[in-house]
């Protein structure tokens, strides 16, 4: 576990997290990824470390667990950590943030800080959705306000858009406080990537100074030995998913509503509206139920059992005190 020791220095990056710590004698920089699916974060690991991690080239993501490359950089062991993004097409959300924590919680318990994290952002995308805004909205829970300093927000996919389209959409995103303007006024970076290795190596290259810093999500998962779901992060996502189920309920009670007054034709297309809505609510529940460390009753005996748990220690200590 050589990798782990000394002066390492960990860098991260979602969309692309590039996670990097430094040796003593030999630097070691390892980067973790995650973001958007179809950023190009595989891609640009691939292009820094000359690795073959599998790249999506259709809607269903490639990145379902955590894959690891590694290359040298100078002195400098590199280490990129790719993760599955929040809109993975195989995984939960749910099942994401936790992968995403334990890795963290498992770096950090061998202090393991970031010198730099990159999140990766889709300058082609025409506009920027709730999808995207709510993956990096979670981010920033993931790495909070302190690391922001480390972060690099990488745009990719400039070969298909014109330089003025391309600035244009720069300026939005780093102007407006729906997209990056926060994440920018606490010290977080746009820095383009030209896809080619040359591109993805200096963006690398550029994060090894930095002074290492600990994750939010770190800190809450072992100093403050917190669940995932208990996290910053997890509180975000399960307030989400609450957005969701509150969103499709709505859904459903509107196209009931129509179904009552629509035609034949009318009413078997609505029909199937409903379907769809019924089965994105069910998966809805299901990473509420997650999140929320299995299903109610589940639950409910888990925090039952704490705090009869404790009603009995105080009874025993009452007794102990009247005896006296």
């Amino acid at each position: 576990m050589a990798l782990y020791n000394g002066n390492l220095k960990l860098i991260a990056c979602v969309a692309s997290t590039r996670l990097f710590q430094t040796q003593s004698h030999l630097r070691a920089y390892n980067s973790r990824v995650t973001g958007p699916t179809g950023a190009g974060k595989t891609t640009f690991i691939n292009y820094v470390c000359g690795s073959n991690l599998e790249v999506g080239t259709g809607l269903r993501s490639c990145t379902k667990d955590i894959g690891v490359a590694y290359c040298m950089m100078g002195d400098a062991k590199v280490v990129l950590i790719d993760t599955p993004g929040f809109d993975d097409t195989t995984k939960s959300q749910a099942d994401v943030l936790e992968d995403i924590g334990r890795f963290l919680k498992q770096t950090y318990e061998k202090d393991i800080k970031l010198t730099g994290v990159i999140y990766m952002h889709r300058i082609s995308d025409r506009r920027v959705g709730g999808i995207a805004r709510k993956n990096f909205r979670l981010f920033g829970k993931i790495c909070g306000p302190e690391a922001m300093k480390n972060v690099f927000i990488v745009t990719t996919m400039w070969e298909d858009v014109s330089e003025e389209v391309g600035q244009a959409r720069e300026q939005e995103l780093v102007s407006k406080p729906i997209f990056f303007q926060p994440a920018v006024a606490e010290g977080a970076k746009l820095v383009r990537h030209q896809k080619t290795a040359e591109s993805a190596q200096s963006i690398v290259c550029s994060l090894i100074n930095n002074a290492a810093r600990g994750l939010q999500m770190q800190r809450e998962l072992v100093e403050e030995r917190r669940q995932v779901p208990e996290t910053a992060a997890g509180c975000d996502l399960l307030a989400i998913l609450v957005e969701q189920e509150e969103r499709h309920q709505r859904e459903m009670l509107n196209l009931r509503e129509e179904i009552k007054s629509a035609g034949k034709m009318e009413i078997v297309r609505l029909k199937e509206e409903l379907k769809k809505v019924k089965e994105e609510l069910r998966r809805v529940k299901g990473e509420e139920d997650k999140l929320r460390g299995g299903n109610g009753l589940f639950r409910f005996l888990r925090v039952g059992w704490r705090i009869e748990y404790r009603v009995l220690l105080c009874w025993k200590v009452h007794h102990i005190l009247e005896s006296q």
